[in-house]
């Protein structure tokens, strides 16, 4: 658990954390009124042949993902899903449910993340840099989201940069806006930047997502590989540890109601920091990234979370209070709706 500062360490930690969050926008700070899937649009470049493709025989993809709230499964699910309708047999899977060298096997890999501070999570980088070589197999990424987000199209280049350094051969490249589920933002009485994008993912983000497959099955037939670049952001200065330890400052307590608790293990499990003792209803503060997940993912509320003292309420039951459903197109999905 986390001890209450006191007044210098606080107005210290504060100056900090304050300035990182209204860089990032989760509510102190930006706002903006733009089309949300303008936003979300990718600046990578059209199909070139700068690089070289092995010539693949066979249609055995790989779609893995790392995700807390469901947005970037959902997302990988969809696309997985398109990519059987290409006539690819897909494995579609979080990363932690598969081990780094099975990668080799695939034909196509394409790799699912949120914005995590700005950037692909440390966690899911150090994964894909033990996954073995995949010299010049085709690989593809694509990245979510919350609300107007920051930084997308350089995290998923930087995530696209993870794969190409194996080897592999760049096809695709995309983005993906949702609600922001950065419970920190409505926890601080900012719901309705929130509820602007409660609509999302609707019927156009679906359709993107089926497009971003068969562009990436198209450009793998034909051979093609897409070239890109990262946009020149400065949000590529703070991003990372530097914004995640400015929030994880202000995080002034962080346990668990053990009255609550029906010991579930959800937070457990989803906690890519192995930060949470279920036993003693502890969270070890040094190891904690600061990404949400154990109060987001909660059912029971019972994840005790302060933020400048203020009750932070997971993602799970402010859908709930709000009343917010997040529909697929089922006809596309071979596997249940993870919401």
């Amino acid at each position: 658990m986390t001890p209450n500062p006191d007044r210098r360490s606080f107005l210290k930690a504060g100056g900090i954390g304050l300035a990182g969050l209204t860089l990032a926008g989760t509510g102190l700070g930006m706002s903006g009124s733009h089309d949300p899937h303008k936003r979300q649009e990718s600046a990578a470049t059209e199909a070139s042949t700068q690089r070289p493709m092995v010539s693949i025989s066979g249609k055995k993809a790989l779609v893995l993902w790392y995700s807390q709230t469901s947005n970037t499964a959902r997302t990988g699910r969809c696309i997985a899903s398109i990519l059987e309708q290409e006539g690819f047999s897909v494995t579609a899977t979080d990363y932690r449910k598969i081990d780094p060298p099975s990668v080799s096997g695939f034909d196509l890999i394409v790799a699912g993340s949120p914005v995590y501070y700005y950037d692909v999570p440390p966690h899911f980088q150090n994964w894909l840099k033990s996954v073995p070589k995949i010299q010049d197999k085709p690989v593809a990424a694509f990245v979510t989201f919350g609300g107007e987000g920051g930084n997308q199209h350089n995290t998923a280049c930087a995530l696209l940069d993870l794969l190409t350094a194996k080897g592999g051969a760049p096809v695709g490249l995309s983005t993906f806006g949702n609600m922001s589920t950065f419970a920190i933002t409505w926890s601080t009485g900012n719901i309705g930047r929130i509820m602007k994008y409660s609509h999302l993912p609707d019927t156009r983000s679906y359709t993107r997502m089926a497009d971003f497959a068969r562009t990436i099955a198209m450009n793998m037939r034909e051979g093609r590989t897409s070239a890109y670049e990262k946009n020149l952001d400065y949000r590529e200065w703070i991003k990372g540890p530097l914004s995640m330890r400015g929030t994880r400052a202000l995080i002034n307590r962080h346990a668990i109601d053990k009255a609550q608790c029906v010991e579930c293990g959800i937070c457990v499990h989803g906690c890519p920091a192995t930060a949470i003792d279920l036993e003693s209803g502890t969270i070890d503060a040094k190891k904690c990234v600061a990404c949400l997940g154990c109060v987001n993912n909660c059912p029971e509320n019972a994840m005790i979370m302060e933020f400048l003292f203020f009750k932070v309420q997971g993602f799970y039951t402010f859908k709930k209070e709000h009343n917010i459903r997040i529909t697929e197109p089922e006809s596309w999905f071979s596997t249940p709706n993870p919401s």
